[in-house]
């Protein structure tokens, strides 16, 4: 069998003030915020992630025990539950066999990735609100539809996901949706299977902590793809939604410290921030490198995959479908 060769594009050196490694801001602040919200010491969390990593390390069939920061990652986002933890970690390894649309080729530095993020971002904030939530802002650049592909899409919020796991806090999530630049050709591609998978992955692996979700600058035909979104989460998270024909009335939610120049804030503006993502994944290159290869070994597993109908059993992965 031939071998491909991937090359990747390593990125042009911005020029900000601001540095690749600490581009997150209050790191620490954030966890102790978290470790207040479930009612944990540090020894306490400690002590959880250690129980995790001897399970993970017992594991024959995932291919690596996750590194403490991701332990402690998993737990929060699962309000430091260790067995579903554990399970999240499982899907995390899992998914990249089960759902490979998302998840094969999609290496950050790759070029059609690179070219993702020059037509759209998918992009986590500096600064986190008063409570340590982090707001991530989704917007296409411009309206050309040509090259747009909805797993490249997705595989790109995975990818920036990977980094928050390496560096930052799930202790929430607020969403940006700026639909300024949305058109048909994007929708078409927003199937019921696709946004059924994507789901899946949220729910089985990230276990999503959104604490409110803004749709801002939205066109009237894109209220049926906002409609399916609301109905395929669950009715708590459906009610966090919040629409806005200004930007203006965001501000409401959100600090104007948080919010980029785009949007009348004082952070760095959209392009500025997705230059330095593009970094930020040349700093996690050998992290991605990595993850290209990693998955679990369904032979050695030793108890059945926790699942549904839609997941099917160990060693007999079912597609997912949509009636």
């Amino acid at each position: 069998m031939m071998k491909w060769k991937v090359l990747y594009i390593i990125p042009a050196v911005v020029t900000t003030d601001m540095g690749i490694e600490d581009y997150f801001e209050d790191v620490h602040e954030v966890l102790n915020k978290g470790l207040k919200i479930f009612n944990k010491t540090k020894e306490n969390a400690e002590e959880d992630v250690k129980i995790v990593k001897e399970w993970a390390e017992s594991q024959p069939h995932l291919p690596e025990a996750p590194n403490n920061h991701m332990i402690m990652c998993f737990l929060m986002m699962n309000k430091f539950s260790i067995e579903n933890a554990k399970q999240k970690i499982d899907m995390y390894y899992t998914m990249r066999s089960l759902f490979p649309d998302f998840f094969e080729n999609k290496h950050p530095l790759s070029p059609h990735m690179l070219n993702t993020m020059d037509d759209l971002c998918f992009l986590p904030l500096p600064k986190t609100t008063d409570e340590g939530y982090r707001v991530t802002i989704i917007q296409a650049f411009h309206d050309n539809t040509e090259n747009f592909d909805i797993c490249n899409f997705f595989a790109l919020a995975y990818n920036v996901i990977e980094v928050r796991f390496q560096e930052d806090y799930p202790v929430g999530d607020v969403i940006i949706y700026d639909f300024t630049n949305l058109r048909m050709g994007h929708l078409v591609q927003f199937t019921p299977t696709i946004m059924k998978k994507t789901a899946t992955i949220l729910e089985k692996t990230y276990n999503n902590n959104v604490k409110q979700v803004h749709c801002v600058n939205y066109p009237k035909f894109a209220e049926p793809v906002i409609n399916l979104s609301m109905k395929m989460v669950k009715p708590k998270l459906a009610q966090r939604f919040r629409f806005h024909k200004e930007v203006d009335t965001m501000k409401n939610f959100i600090p104007v410290r948080i919010l980029p120049k785009d949007y009348g804030g004082e952070e760095l503006s959209l392009k500025e921030l997705n230059e330095i993502w593009k970094l930020k994944f040349v700093h996690h290159k050998e992290r991605f490198d990595l993850l290209e290869k990693l998955r679990v070994d369904e032979n050695l597993r030793p108890t059945p995959l926790t699942n549904d109908e839609q997941l099917g059993f160990y060693g007999n992965f079912k597609k997912i479908s949509v009636d």
